[in-house]
């Protein structure tokens, strides 16, 4: 009961639904996020932190930055159908395409400029 009460107030969040949505199937890094939600880094990481300590999101360290990401094989199943359930609720939500859309350019835009935040 406990970690199914803390996933689902991880996820009690729109941001924090979109943010997991997005990483179902890619990592981003947290300066690629700042870009994709005009969210300043404390507030984003606060999000992040908060679905990574639920067990909903890894992340890793490379140099200064954090890389984050659903790796469904870590999941429990309890998270496992969470994530599920949200992920068919809402396979046509407009929004989550549009997240997905802006990463992808913020991810070409990256791939050329080094982070700090690139503006979409």
């Amino acid at each position: 009961m406990k970690e199914v009460l803390i996933s689902i107030k991880a996820v009690s969040e729109e941001i924090r639904i979109r943010l997991l949505l997005l990483l179902m199937d890619r990592e981003a890094c947290v300066c690629e996020l700042m870009s994709v939600f005009h969210m300043p880094q404390s507030k984003l990481s606060h999000h992040l932190i908060t679905l990574r300590d639920a067990g909903l999101l890894q992340d890793e360290k490379r140099g200064k930055w954090n890389y984050y990401r659903v790796d469904s094989k870590s999941l429990s199943a309890k998270n496992r159908e969470i994530l599920i359930s949200l992920s068919r609720l809402l396979v046509d939500d407009g929004t989550i395409e549009n997240d997905k859309r802006r990463l992808d350019r913020v991810k070409q835009i990256m791939s050329v400029k080094s982070c700090p935040t690139v503006s979409v």
